[in-house]
């Protein structure tokens, strides 16, 4: 019996005047997979998760998460979709104004059954990060490594079934890299989350990748394991693995 995706991307086409950008791109997510999508600055990798939250229009293709094509969704049904996505921005973007505790608790304010168990919530969060010492504390007080494990405690709080994670090790030290890399594996194994993972990390991708896509001129150009990527004699193909 074949696998349904969580998420699923056909065709997608997205110009800017005369620039495609997306010229076709197709993918699917299946649950409880880690997928990454690697591409060089400007492929489209950034445009194409803007298409699939709803940030932004594609010019054509279906774009359906969980089986709701989300063109048909009104506003309502789109952001009540949208909490069952969890996203870590590349640069953690946790409010400078608000403490550790308050940036968890911000989101549960889209769930007001789920704020009144703030205080539980946000801790268990925090202990899967291993920061729950860290829960008054301001972003300023933290370093690097601290405010990605925050910002990954942020998009579990919800507990959603898909996690969105661009560029993930982008600025850490290899070390923190590391321990970053194995949180993901370990709240995979702990939730059963599906994520689609954003890097240009070749070491992430070797280690957290269930599957790849290469994002190469608008479309998904390769797909396939690491190894199988790796061992491609397609010069395209080789120049993400030199």
């Amino acid at each position: 019996m074949k696998k349904e995706p969580i998420i699923k991307i056909e065709n997608l086409k997205k110009s800017f005047g005369k620039n495609e950008v997306l010229n076709g791109f197709s993918m699917e997510l299946y649950k409880g997979e880690h997928l990454v999508i690697m591409g060089k600055s400007g492929s489209g990798k950034s445009v194409m998760i803007k298409c699939l939250v709803g940030l932004m229009q594609p010019d054509s293709g279906v774009i359906e998460i969980m089986g709701k094509d989300i063109a048909y969704l009104n506003q309502i049904d789109l952001d009540d979709l949208r909490t069952e996505i969890g996203f870590l921005f590349q640069g953690s973007a946790l409010y400078d104004s608000m403490t550790v505790r308050e940036n968890l608790e911000f989101p549960l304010r889209k769930k007001p059954e789920k704020f009144k168990l703030k205080d539980r919530l946000v801790q268990e969060a925090l202990e899967n990060v291993g920061l729950l010492e860290a829960i008054d504390l301001m972003p300023v007080e933290l370093s690097g490594g601290m405010k990605r494990r925050v910002a990954l405690a942020r998009a579990l709080i919800l507990q959603p079934k898909i996690i969105i994670y661009d560029e993930p090790t982008t600025g850490l030290d290899p070390i923190t890299a590391k321990e970053i890399i194995e949180l993901m594996r370990n709240i995979q194994q702990k939730y059963g989350t599906s994520a689609l993972i954003i890097t240009h990390d070749v070491d992430c991708a070797r280690v957290i990748s269930n599957r790849m896509i290469l994002l190469i001129d608008g479309i998904d150009y390769a797909k396939g394991t690491f190894k199988e990527l790796e061992a491609s004699k397609d010069y395209k193909i080789k120049e993400f693995f030199k």
